[in-house]
């Protein structure tokens, strides 16, 4: 696989994150936020931008989890050893964790937001994001 001269792991990796920034942004805004309790409650403005964060932190790592698992499995068809089976397993564990944290899964299963929607809801998401970016980064070079 040839790769562009001038792309490097720096600008390939802030291209990912835009992108995925981009979509996360547009699945955030479009979406219908869950409420809790009976579907005709509704929330006060405070929670639910707080669930909004929720989905766009969720959302963003899910589409950079989906870029590093390609990165990893095309590592894997190139270097077919225990390390890499172990990078592919970790980012597909990863891609599952933002999947099934994510409030618009829950919503389409059924499940409505958990009723501890706080301040903090979100940034385990942000921390896992940044790990995610770093991970990127790090599988460019």
């Amino acid at each position: 696989m040839r790769r562009d001269p001038t792309a490097t792991p720096l600008r390939t990796t802030v291209t990912l994150v835009v992108v995925a920034s981009v979509v996360a942004l547009a699945v955030t805004l479009t979406a219908s936020i869950p409420t809790h309790g009976p579907a005709s409650r509704t929330l006060p403005a405070q929670i639910r931008v707080l669930i909004r964060a929720e989905v766009f932190f969720t959302t963003l790592n899910l589409v950079l989890l989906l870029a590093l698992a390609g990165i990893y499995v095309r590592l894997y068809r190139d270097l077919p050893n225990k390390y890499t089976v172990s990078l592919v397993t970790l980012s597909l564990a990863l891609l599952l964790y933002a999947l099934t944290s994510n409030p618009l899964v829950h919503a389409l299963l059924g499940f409505r937001p958990r009723p501890n929607v706080g301040a903090f809801v979100f940034v385990p998401d942000l921390f896992v994001g940044l790990a995610i970016v770093v991970l990127l980064y790090q599988s460019q070079t």
